[in-house]
């Protein structure tokens, strides 16, 4: 009875799963009709006509290519047990996140510009900040070209569903969803077989559900930054682009290098053009992923003694990949030579520089997780994958360290992507896919597999153990545990929201919804706004740098200093307390400001400076921690 392989060297011929791709197919051309309306200043409304008409005649033209190159997606599909453990692991991961509380203060940022498009669909797509009562920049050129967001409040609104819950409740299930799929489909591509790929993916989930650095870490960091904790944040786009988008695009690199199939090229370039659209690191972690794989693969073609011949395809080959490079690196381009407009202030964007080894530590963890990946990285590709595939992962992973993450060429990168964004590059690392091909020893490790003497097996053995004892080692609590007090449980139903600031709307919606409110950052600036998006903010976040990049840098500064006052601080003394104070009368005389949150300890003070200026203002009530103070003679508590 001939025995069965259960890894190969040569990419999945299979196409079934190629279904897969479809996905990023209809968000590539989103996002080229998106950004189309864009230019064009059309109505926002068209984004969906020209979606459509983009769509159909791209698939038509996906369907001829598919034709041509026997590739069409679904060809041989044959249902398999293996895929019923996908779907319940799927469910799993989805149910999950729907109970885990994750409140991030990125998300005004990124959607209160679709949310407040919403009510104004018959008008060009809105270019400046939103949430604020005068003229002040958006937050970078480069996130007004993404188009994710806007696709998440259109099906929200089109769909009948709260567009925030859409995108932070829905789309987050669907993309935790897609996790067990994308590595199943990526181990798939690399050669193992159904059974292991699908316990595979089951590994790499394991990984994501249990990379997580621990209070320690993340208190003395800020935020830890791992593939785990970024896993519990996947509604947002940047979050998509280094847990799903990165391992497709290696996969499709090494098909692509290794079959020479021109589907796989245009799959690649439909990648890049998606993952844009999804969030702007794209920018540069695609021609990364794609740049390191071809170097990995003639790297790993000259360690098996190619003919001169190979070598020559496989760099008329590599010229190819130059295609899927060209829309993402134009866009660079554009921004390096100031034809996308570069802000005038980018102050907020983060440092200019840290220490290498703070911005590996903003990832990695500790020494424990350094351990944990470095077995990972070499037990993996060399000893469990071995042959042309694992040294194909090594010799990737070797690039992605030597071009991206050394201490020499990390100040390079900082520069140009900005300090505090150089731990991003770490995710071109596939851990969880290093995971999810440790099924690839099965075979061997059971004497299964042709050619398995007992020395291969202990060193099997040997790495499958230093890989266990890695993990025991590193593993300090489940991703999805509380990390802190707002960040901890939730019912399906919440907001990925901080449950007082959800109280505080719950309470006082009536009051602000149509106002414009000064209150702290952490409540109007960051969440208040995206439950009341016609709600104007009297000092949002980065609200200095908004006004400085619209060329009115006083009025930033001014709003802040007032939104100091309101927050207070015990340790501010008399003379800065005052300076504060005269600048939070400016702000509420000049009308900036007409309806006031301010923290239930800070409220006597705030309130006796609101009646001297107007007798009329008065508490009206409290809730999540904040009071509501308004001017006029309305409801008191």
């Amino acid at each position: 009875m001939p025995q069965t392989v259960l890894m190969s060297d040569r990419p999945s011929a299979s196409r079934a799963g190629d279904l897969l791709l479809l996905s990023v197919a209809a968000g590539a051309f989103w996002t080229l009709s998106y950004q189309f309306v864009l230019i064009l200043r059309w109505p926002a409304k068209t984004i969906i006509w020209c979606f459509l008409l983009i769509a159909i005649a791209g698939f038509l033209l996906l369907g001829r290519l598919w034709k041509k190159t026997n590739a069409t997606p679904g060809r041989g599909y044959r249902f398999h047990l293996s895929q019923v453990l996908l779907v319940a692991l799927g469910l799993l991961c989805a149910i999950t996140v729907l109970f885990v509380r994750r409140p991030n203060q990125d998300d005004v940022v990124y959607f209160h510009r679709a949310l407040s498009q919403l009510s104004a669909l018959d008008h060009p797509i809105f270019l400046r900040q939103t949430s604020v009562d005068m003229d002040a920049a958006a937050f970078s050129p480069v996130h007004l070209a993404t188009s994710f967001e806007m696709l998440m409040a259109f099906l929200g609104h089109y769909l009948g569903i709260d567009p925030l819950y859409f995108y932070q409740i829905v789309g987050h299930a669907v993309a935790v969803f897609a996790i067990p799929f994308v590595l199943y489909w990526c181990a798939r591509r690399f050669g193992l077989d159904r059974w292991p790929a699908a316990i595979g993916a089951l590994l790499g989930v394991g990984f994501l559900r249990g990379d997580n650095p621990g209070p320690g870490v993340v208190g003395t960091v800020w935020r830890s930054w791992t593939c785990g904790m970024a896993a519990s944040y996947l509604w947002q786009g940047k979050v998509i682009v280094w847990i799903l988008a990165l391992p497709l695009a290696l996969a499709l690199s090494y098909r692509f290098l290794s079959q020479g199939n021109r589907s796989d090229l245009v799959w690649l370039t439909l990648l890049g053009i998606a993952s844009v659209g999804v969030s702007n690191p794209a920018l540069y972690l695609i021609p990364a992923v794609i740049g390191c794989s071809w170097a990995a693969f003639f790297t790993t073609e000259l360690f098996e003694q190619k003919k001169s011949e190979d070598l020559e395809k496989q760099i008329r080959r590599g010229l190819f990949l130059i295609i899927p490079l060209v829309y993402p690196i134009g866009i660079l381009v554009l921004l390096m030579i100031n034809i996308i407009p570069k802000p005038v202030d980018i102050s907020r964007y983060g440092p200019t520089y840290m220490p290498w080894v703070e911005s590996m530590k903003f990832f990695v963890g500790g020494p424990a997780e350094y351990v944990r990946n470095i077995v990972l990285m070499i037990a993996v590709p060399l000893v469990v994958i071995r042959r042309k595939t694992g040294l194909f992962l090594f010799c990737y992973i070797c690039a992605v360290w030597l071009s991206c993450l050394n201490p020499l060429l990390g100040p390079w990168w900082m520069r140009h992507i900005m300090a505090l964004c150089h731990h991003r590059l770490n995710y071109l690392v596939p851990l969880p896919l290093l995971c999810a091909m440790l099924p690839a020893a099965g075979p061997r490790f059971l004497g299964r597999a042709p050619g398995g003497p007992l020395g291969d097996r202990l060193l099997l053995a040997s790495a499958l153990l230093a890989v266990i004892i890695s993990f025991l080692y590193s593993y300090r609590a489940l991703s999805i545990t509380p990390i802190s007090g707002q960040a901890g449980w939730k019912s399906p139903l919440e907001y990925q929201l901080v449950k007082e600031n959800t109280d505080f709307a719950r309470a006082a919606g009536k009051y602000i919804e149509h106002n414009k409110l000064l209150a702290p950052t952490w409540t109007a600036g960051c969440e208040l706004a995206l439950l009341f998006p016609e709600m104007k903010v009297a000092a949002p976040r980065f609200v200095t740098h908004y006004f400085t990049n619209a060329g009115n840098p006083e009025e930033g500064i001014l709003r802040q200093q007032a939104q100091a006052f309101v927050e207070g601080d015990r340790s501010e003394n008399s003379k800065r307390l005052q300076l504060l104070e005269a600048k939070f009368r400016q702000v509420i005389e000049s009308g900036r400001a007409n309806a006031i949150a301010v923290p239930e300890s800070e409220s006597q003070r705030v309130l006796a400076t609101l009646k001297s200026i107007n007798p009329g203002w008065h508490r009206v009530l409290e809730a999540g921690g904040l009071v509501l103070i308004l001017p006029g003679n309305g409801e008191r508590d």
